[in-house]
């Protein structure tokens, strides 16, 4: 999707200071500079600039879980950002790109399929270890969770609005999302509006509640992935029910 020039800079600037927001170490209280503050960057941080655009740009757009997808090496790489920077500076291919489109997809689908199939054997070989430990429950779906915490009183549904503190890791324990980098603030959705595993786990605890859960690619994101999480990764979340209405 084309965004108009205007459209694109606001764009720009809401997700520098998303990031801006994102990078604040939690205890630091002190207030935003007004523009008149904000002192001129140095020839050094003008490119940092451009630099931390493309950076953001890539780590959110849909294309960035390719190198991952495909597990491109760096000449690999290479080649891709050269072709970004020929498309964005207006510039036409060496070659004549109907010569290898063909072979071209051939490559990256085969690509695609060993990776997937390499994962699903990895999922299969995790799970295996997951479901030998009888503290976690299998349900119907697939989802694993352990309850660390049951709560008091009475528990959402799929249509109730939660509020909640999270983690959210890969299989071999790097960290993608949690409140814990955001001051530790609850993060406040309708229940039917994420992931499938989310909406199924959260209904099994009470407010004030903690359940620890191993969601299968079906149940988060499935194939594709989203931002920093491959196609076909199995989800480990911790997650305390603070609210719901």
């Amino acid at each position: 999707m084309k965004l108009p020039i205007l459209g694109a800079l606001a764009l720009v600037a809401a997700s520098l200071s998303a990031y801006a927001e994102d990078a604040k170490p939690a205890t630091s209280h002190s207030n935003p500079s007004s523009p008149t503050d904000v002192k001129p960057l140095t020839p050094e941080q003008e490119q940092q600039a451009f630099f931390l655009q493309g950076f953001i740009f890539a780590n959110r757009a849909e294309w960035a879980t390719i190198v991952s997808e495909q597990e491109l090496n760096d000449k690999e790489l290479d080649s891709l950002l050269a072709g970004i920077r020929a498309s964005l500076k207006g510039e036409r291919p060496s070659f004549n790109p109907e010569e290898i489109i063909p072979g071209a997809q051939k490559l990256i689908s085969e690509r695609i399929e060993a990776k997937a199939k390499r994962t699903a054997a990895k999922n299969e070989e995790f799970f295996a270890k997951i479901d030998a430990d009888k503290s976690f429950t299998k349900t119907s779906t697939g989802l694993r969770y352990k309850i660390l915490a049951p709560g008091e009183g009475a528990k959402p549904t799929d249509k109730s609005t939660v509020k909640c503190l999270y983690t959210g890791k890969l299989t071999d324990g790097k960290v993608f999302d949690s409140t814990a980098s955001r001051n530790n603030e609850p993060t406040e959705f309708p229940l039917n509006g994420v992931i499938p595993a989310w909406t199924e786990a959260l209904q099994l605890i009470a407010k004030g509640g903690k359940i620890q859960i191993f969601a299968p690619a079906n149940l988060a994101y499935g194939e594709q992935g989203q931002g920093p999480i491959p196609g076909n990764s199995v989800l480990e979340f911790e997650v305390e029910l603070v609210d719901f209405k």
